[in-house]
């Protein structure tokens, strides 16, 4: 009994680390794939051109591990709506404030009663602001650093929240609102605005909705993002994950370097050696100087611009 309870703690302790779950979920957490179908017998020639059917569809189903084989989103199979399948403006901004170090992007997905989605936005915008000012990031344990569990080190991470509303009948966004919906069950059912807050490689927390978005639940799943990654193990966190046109990997390596560059000639030039010239009406002849100080000089910067490129490479 005591040796099953020491691996069990042995075990947990091996799974914990210091890192934030929205940055341990950023750089580790691969999203889970969608699928999708096209009705059987369609035949496809050339690009997205389509024989033999009258209206094919394009279906949309949740991964597998969710379980459920219910089609989500469905939409006429061309081009564009494959396109609106993978990405959307929505999207794109999601991912750009995650590229720039956002925890987590609050999507509020409209109900269509103004007054409702103002209160709701008005109140995420003021508690996130508010929870960013307050809350702390945890500390690194430079282990976890050296282990390759984060790529960046502590001053490298930010605490901060947006939000982005979604009309929910807006038609560039159809694909994405179906995902969202389907997150939960009885989602599709409700009209009352719906906080979903995302994270990682483009996963949904979970949802807040109508008078459920409130001070408790907003701190809890904010407290939830920012604290250290108690498991590591994706499914046993909470989350779904979404269709999302990104390069999760290049965005990781993107903020653990940032693109760096040489220097300039100009920039160096105070470095180099400033040649005077003497001369004056008692100076009979003009005074001759040594130009071996200057050519090493200069090979000395090329040496070192060289240096420079290789080390810079080298971290690319």
């Amino acid at each position: 009994m005591i040796r099953v309870l020491f691996f069990f703690l042995s075990a947990n302790a091996a799974l914990a680390c210091s890192v934030p779950v929205f940055r341990y979920a950023l750089e580790h957490w691969e999203a889970d794939a969608y699928r999708v179908t096209v009705p059987h017998g369609v035949k496809v020639a050339g690009k997205f051109k389509v024989t033999n059917a009258d209206h094919p569809k394009i279906e949309l189903r949740q991964p597998a591990i969710m379980r459920n084989d219910e089609v989500i989103w469905s939409a006429d199979f061309n081009e564009a709506n494959v396109k609106m399948l993978v990405d959307s403006p929505v999207r794109q901004q999601i991912a750009e404030r995650l590229g720039a170090g956002e925890s987590a992007v609050w999507v509020l997905l409209e109900s269509g009663d103004k007054a409702k989605d103002d209160e709701a936005v008005k109140f995420l915008d003021e508690r996130l602001e508010y929870l960013a000012g307050v809350m702390e990031l945890p500390k690194l344990d430079q282990q976890d650093v050296k282990n390759g569990l984060v790529s960046v080190p502590g001053d490298g991470l930010r605490l901060a929240f947006s939000t982005l509303r979604v009309k929910r009948d807006d038609p560039a966004e159809s694909a994405f609102i179906a995902m969202l919906l389907a997150s939960e069950p009885d989602l599709r059912e409700i009209e009352e605005p719906i906080a979903f807050p995302i994270f990682g490689q483009g996963r949904v927390l979970y949802a807040l909705v109508g008078k459920g978005i409130k001070v408790e639940t907003v701190d809890r799943a904010a407290q939830f993002l920012i604290g250290s990654c108690s498991c590591q193990v994706k499914e046993q966190n909470p989350g779904v994950d979404l269709v999302m046109a990104v390069d999760w990997k290049k965005m990781v390596k993107d903020q653990a370097m940032p693109g760096q560059q040489l220097p300039e000639l100009s920039q160096i030039a105070d470095l180099l050696p400033q040649t005077v010239k003497i001369g004056g009406e008692t100076q009979s002849e003009p005074v001759k100087h040594d130009p071996w100080p200057m050519v090493l000089s200069a090979a000395a910067v090329v040496l070192l611009l060289a240096l420079l490129k290789r080390f810079w490479t080298r971290r690319g």
